[in-house]
């Protein structure tokens, strides 16, 4: 496959720039790649990622790979939260969020501890994802009503404080019975 075939188009069908080899993913049961897009429409904008930044949240930073010129498709953010549901030690997180489907529900990925070093009883074991093909990351998980009241939300605004401040509720309140991660 000739990856010049291939671009990164926003929502609207509008042209971004080429495809790169980054760009490609594998998926290990249909053995193909498959350009990854960014839609802008669904994309978090920079207006409201740039005010949480300056006001809340100064680790706020965006990925340059995954952003047109008004919209993230991917940021990262630090946040404090515990080990686990028995060790209540506070640890440093770094999470990966993949907003490039931001109007409907963002996946988030800890990118940092290792894991093999997490024991959070809400953080999925490690996997590969489109977002980061070439690392394994782990998967957090927000719960089973999270995408219910995050929908509800009324504004991208409201929609990015929910889901930061739901990111640091759950790693700081381990659920015991989530079974995101099976010893």
């Amino acid at each position: 496959m000739n990856i010049r075939e291939f671009g990164i188009y926003d929502g609207s069908g509008v042209f971004i720039r080429p495809a790169t080899e980054r760009d490609f993913y594998f998926e290990e049961e249909g053995q193909y790649r498959v350009p990854l897009r960014i839609p802008s429409a669904s994309s978090l904008s920079k207006t409201v990622f740039d005010s949480f930044k300056l006001t809340s949240y100064p680790s706020l930073t965006f990925l340059s790979d995954y952003r047109s010129n008004n919209t993230l498709g991917a940021f990262l953010v630090n946040l404090r939260g515990v080990v686990s549901n028995s060790d209540r030690s506070i640890i440093n997180y770094q999470l990966l969020i993949d907003s490039r489907s931001f109007s409907e529900t963002p996946q988030v990925y800890v990118l940092s501890p290792n894991c093999e070093n997490i024991l959070h009883e809400n953080i999925f074991e490690k996997g590969r994802y489109s977002i980061l093909p070439q690392k394994e990351i782990c998967g957090l998980c927000l719960g089973v009503r999270f995408s219910e009241v995050y929908n509800e939300c009324s504004s991208e605004k409201e929609k990015l404080g929910f889901l930061l401040h739901h990111i640091e509720d759950v790693l700081n309140n381990p659920n015991p019975d989530d079974s995101a991660r099976t010893r």
